[in-house]
């Protein structure tokens, strides 16, 4: 089972929910060779709750995802904590709603959730939690206290981290954190658009329909990663798409919308 563990639904967090613009990211998955997908749109993204609604009122949901034209789509968030870093959480959808909701305090610049209350939330919920690019420029959850950063399930290996580093030192880096803390490494496209999908992700061993599946073929090292030898250019070729639609400043609900 091909998964990317970091896509994102929205153009940008600030912009609409298009729904032809997010079933060309099906398209594209699918087209690449992806079974699934952790849908990780970030908590305080505008339309969080219509991606759900339109999900909800479409596809089949089974085990913990649904399914959406043959690709499994796995309810998830992107958090931002204090401190610097952000932390992708997984779950099934109500749990995944539930967060939403509870997260509605923490969702300015000047107060973020600390990551320890994080975590805690996300065990009561039995959340699959991810370090999202835990190296990154800016971002740096690597700083956060490890003794809490070892409750991680994963560290992510991400797309977007090797177009900017490189591959030998983004991995370096990722292997040599996830080493001081006992974690295995995932891996995630990072993907605002159609373009990135593709261009790296994690074979699993077997198919998942659920969370727990999910976590045990992480914990286990039930896989291996995959990245593609076109991964630099469909991250350059996503960022000026991503670019060109934010300054047209066109982009909404209603753009029609086909690669």
């Amino acid at each position: 089972m091909n998964m990317d563990f970091h896509v994102h639904g929205l153009l940008s967090k600030r912009k609409d929910f298009n729904k032809e613009f997010f079933m060309n990211e099906i398209h594209f998955a699918k087209s690449n060779g992806l079974n699934g997908i952790i849908l990780c749109e970030h908590f305080n993204a505008k339309d969080f709750l219509v991606i759900y609604d339109f999900l909800e009122n479409n596809f089949i949901y089974e085990g913990d995802r649904y399914i959406v034209e043959g690709i499994s789509v796995f309810p998830a968030m992107e958090v931002s904590i204090k401190n610097k870093g952000h932390v992708i959480l997984a779950g099934d959808r109500h749990s995944i709603i539930d967060i939403y909701e509870l997260l509605k305090g923490f969702r300015e610049k000047d107060n973020l959730i600390e990551l320890e209350d994080l975590l805690d939330q996300a065990d009561i919920f039995n959340l699959l939690k991810i370090g999202a690019h835990p190296c990154r420029r800016g971002h740096k959850l690597c700083n956060q206290p490890h003794d809490l950063l070892k409750r991680l399930d994963a560290l992510d290996l991400n797309g977007k981290d090797i177009f900017k580093k490189g591959e030998s030192i983004a991995r370096d880096e990722l292997i040599n954190l996830s080493q001081e803390l006992g974690l295995n490494i995932i891996t995630g496209s990072d993907s605002h658009t159609p373009i990135q999908l593709g261009g790296i992700y994690t074979r699993l061993n077997k198919e998942c329909s659920t969370i727990k599946e999910l976590k045990d073929c992480i914990i286990k090292g039930d896989y291996t990663i995959e990245i593609n030898s076109a991964l630099n250019f469909k991250i350059f070729s996503s960022k000026i798409l991503k670019r060109y639609l934010l300054k047209s400043q066109t982009y909404d609900k209603n753009t029609e919308f086909k690669i």
